[in-house]
């Protein structure tokens, strides 16, 4: 009895062994989900003609549970300051393959005079952008993660915004459907995670906004590109 009992134990240990170098290899270069109660800390920069250099951003997340991060996000355009938050969720997941939703708001405070390395004299109007996409990914035996998502990119002035509630809670005047405050997009995005180190993962990714199923048109939106390239270095704490 007692060797059966032996066996079960020893059985179970490395079942048990087995499970947890899973649950390891899952989280491990993992740049939007750190583990639980760990953090990440992330660095992005992007180029574009339109903005002046730096444009670089800062993000940390911390890690809720395995499936489920907040973060905070901040940095420069190269033209106007930014700082949001972002909220990451494992919708479904099956060995290598999940499904997530990633959302992002970020807040762009008002620009009166010249700002950083950009040295003309602006008055740019405090606004906001917020981002929700749901991504599919899969990932390699070398820990690689390809990933493809879909969403809504949303734009909007603050003082226009205001004043449409205003309007709307007075009944003083009904907005048509070209004066609203704020734009709504279509959102493709790709990226792919690679481990440079057991700690250190590298994130290029790529995102394109659409309108009435067309790319939009540069300068014509908040955004500003159609199509906006970065790449991020991620370390996991």
């Amino acid at each position: 009895m007692k060797t059966i009992i032996t066996l079960m134990l020893c059985l179970l240990s490395q079942f048990a062994g087995a499970q947890t170098g899973l649950v390891n290899k899952q989280i491990q270069n993992d740049s939007y989900f750190p583990a639980r109660h760990r953090f990440n800390a992330g660095l992005l920069t992007t180029y574009t003609k339109g903005n002046p250099p730096p444009i670089l951003l800062g993000e940390v997340s911390y890690g809720i549970s395995n499936k489920f991060s907040v973060g905070i996000v901040g940095g420069t355009l190269g033209t106007l300051a930014l700082f949001g938050v972002k909220v990451n969720a494992v919708l479904f997941q099956r060995g290598a393959f999940r499904t997530t939703f990633k959302m992002m708001s970020i807040y762009y405070p008002e620009r009166n005079g010249t700002f950083l390395f950009d040295r003309t004299n602006k008055h740019i109007m405090p606004w906001m952008l917020s981002t929700g996409i749901v991504d599919v990914e899969w990932r390699s035996q070398k820990n690689i993660r390809w990933s493809l998502g879909m969403g809504l990119t949303e734009t909007h002035c603050i003082d226009g915004m205001k004043k449409w509630f205003s309007h709307r809670s007075g009944h003083e005047a009904e907005e048509k459907e070209g004066e609203l405050p704020f734009d709504v997009l279509t959102t493709l995005k790709a990226s792919v995670s690679i481990p440079i180190s057991k700690k250190l993962t590298f994130r290029p990714e790529a995102f394109a906004n659409f309108q009435k199923g067309k790319l939009i048109e540069r300068g014509q939106h908040k955004v500003g590109f159609p199509v906006i390239a970065s790449v991020c270095f991620v370390y996991s704490f």
